[in-house]
């Protein structure tokens, strides 16, 4: 029997309906395609839009944002080494038969990559969560891939899932600041601002930004 995840003192879970919905699905589009801009799905390739991926995942997972906001730093966290594949392809996993993207290694997709660090995070924060087996029906995918794409992020991440309580404040304050920046009628200085420096933290090293946190 499954469980449904477990709210606690990790946030709510995300309505569909929530006015600000659609502005969350938009920053975790924003995240993936830039981490993973070298590694785009072939233009003929069958695959849904990616908004709509993130979003029918976000939905059937009844995915807490807390849990999201820690699987998109968790994202950020492994940019490097994504960033690294893409400079040695000699490095890539091939344990996927998957020809829709550029490599068959599954860390070179950054759908199957968001998808296991939604996996991984909720594993992570809560007491109760789904099985692989209910992942698996969830997204689509088959168990013994779930197993692999969890296994892989894990390797990447090099098994670090832990976030200081100031770094995580400060991710959280930048990824707020720039759903509520997008989710304005008129574009201010103010909300231009937000949306620059959620750009800005994008492109610096997980390290840099831990760093500067700490200082």
């Amino acid at each position: 029997m499954q469980h449904q995840p477990s709210l606690g003192t990790f946030g709510h879970v995300i309505p569909c309906d929530h006015p600000k919905h659609p502005n969350l699905v938009d920053t975790t589009a924003i995240i993936i395609d830039e981490i993973w801009y070298n590694f785009p799905v072939h233009s003929n390739s069958q695959v849904i839009p990616l908004r709509i991926f993130i979003q029918e995942t976000l939905r059937r997972s009844r995915t807490s944002w807390s849990t999201l906001q820690t699987a998109l730093f968790y994202l950020k966290r492994i940019k490097p080494q994504i960033f690294y594949l893409w400079l040695n392809p000699d490095r890539w996993t091939l344990n996927s038969k998957d020809n829709n993207n550029q490599g068959s290694d599954p860390a070179t997709c950054g759908r199957r990559m968001f998808l296991a660090s939604l996996i991984i995070a909720s594993k992570y924060l809560q007491d109760r969560n789904y099985a692989n087996n209910a992942w698996s029906k969830i997204c689509g995918l088959p168990v013994q891939e779930i197993n692999a794409i969890e296994r892989r992020f894990l390797e990447l991440i090099d098994y670090n899932l832990f976030i200081g309580e100031d770094i995580y404040q400060r991710w959280t304050n930048v990824l707020n600041s720039h759903i509520q920046a997008i989710s304005e009628p008129e574009a201010t200085a103010e909300n231009q601002q937000a949306v620059a420096q959620f750009k800005q933290t994008l492109r610096l090293q997980p390290q840099a930004v831990e760093c500067k946190v700490q200082g």
